[in-house]
């Protein structure tokens, strides 16, 4: 009797408890559906367009493009309202959120523009102060926030620098807090903006969040010319864009065959001269010498039903003495062999003889 009581009162004490949390961040209960309390945000931006910050509106009324005051990371700083103020689950961001201080003022969009001219004496002053202590720097920017209270200074290097001297020098000179920041190149050309070879603004700079990496392979992988100056960026590395078609161009190369393979076509052997990845078409050289179109679908349709293509057993990489392209042809036309190892190019004589019938392999 005395353990039913007991559990009795657990469950009355539970359900007490849980129907009072439940209620605590219950704001509304609307068509029979409880609507749980979430976080009201508001997105803006700074001085990286491209990052997006989550914020706490408080009781102002904010509207898209609204300039305000906020309170970051860094410190308090000038940006614009991206997108409304709406309600936003607690696991979309990390950490507590920061306020939105005020909306900005005319004193407060004034104040902007003298900073600008501030931080361009600044890096006049920095790009002197460097030369006189002899350091390896490469100034990119300057960056002060809209109080006053901390400048950042951004600059590019291929080591590590000890610019403990310049940063005693020159917080002296201007009179402020120093942050020094180093950058890679990728990093710089994201700072400063500009214009690529495409005549668009740089990707990086307009609405790349990250910058996965990028390589040589991708390149050849869409069988552009590697001469840096035609695949390289601003920053002087490869462009970030030319990771943008990568998967198309994998995608296409396993359903096509590869240039200088050797397949079966609808008129014969050949081997492939080259694959347009866009219209999956392909162009084959006969054992003949005929060129022809054959779209990649016909080609895995031939495949599937003939299988594999084999090299013929007497090519030169089998050590014997056929030498075509693809290992099939004595004539060296480079026509390709059938699945009995035929080789199917016709055997070539000299002039004024007739040709032979395919040489078997």
């Amino acid at each position: 009797m005395e353990r039913t009581a007991t559990l009795s009162w657990i469950i009355h004490l539970v359900l007490f408890f849980g129907i009072h949390i439940l209620v605590l961040k219950c704001r509304t209960i609307k068509s029979g559906w409880l609507f749980l309390i979430m976080p009201i945000v508001v997105t803006c931006t700074f001085r990286e367009p491209v990052k997006s910050y989550y914020l706490d509106p408080g009781a102002l009324e904010l509207h898209a493009d609204s300039m305000v005051v906020a309170e970051t990371a860094r410190g308090v700083e000038l940006g614009r309202v991206k997108f409304l103020p709406r309600e936003m689950s607690e696991d979309k961001f990390a950490g507590p959120l920061r306020p939105v201080l005020r909306l900005a003022t005319e004193a407060d969009l004034r104040r902007d523009e003298e900073n600008k001219q501030r931080e361009a004496d600044a890096m006049l002053a920095l790009r002197e102060r460097i030369d006189f202590h002899g350091l390896p720097m490469k100034p990119i920017k300057c960056e002060l926030l809209h109080d006053r209270s901390r400048m950042f200074f951004f600059y590019e290097s291929e080591g590590r620098v000890d610019f403990r001297e310049l940063l005693r020098d020159i917080s002296a000179r201007l009179g402020t807090r120093m942050q020094f920041q180093q950058v890679n190149p990728r990093e710089a050309a994201k700072l400063l903006g500009g214009l690529g070879i495409c005549g668009q603004e740089l990707c990086c700079a307009s609405y790349l969040t990250s910058m996965p990496p990028v390589t040589l392979k991708m390149a050849k992988e869409q069988g552009l010319s590697l001469t840096p100056s035609k695949i390289s960026g601003v920053c002087g590395r490869l462009m970030c864009c030319l990771r943008y078609e990568t998967e198309f161009y994998r995608d296409q190369h396993m359903k096509l065959p590869p240039t200088g393979s050797p397949v079966d076509s609808p008129e014969g052997p050949g081997h492939v001269l080259y694959v347009d990845v866009f219209s999956e078409n392909c162009v084959i050289e006969l054992g003949d010498g005929r060129r022809i179109t054959v779209p990649g679908e016909d080609l895995r349709a031939l495949r599937e039903e003939r299988g594999p293509v084999h090299a013929c057993k007497n090519s030169v990489k089998n050590g014997g003495s056929c030498g075509g392209a693809s290992g099939g042809g004595a004539c060296k036309s480079g026509g390709g062999c059938g699945k009995d190892g035929a080789c199917g190019c016709i055997y070539m004589k000299p002039k004024g003889q007739i040709a032979l019938t395919p040489v078997l392999a």
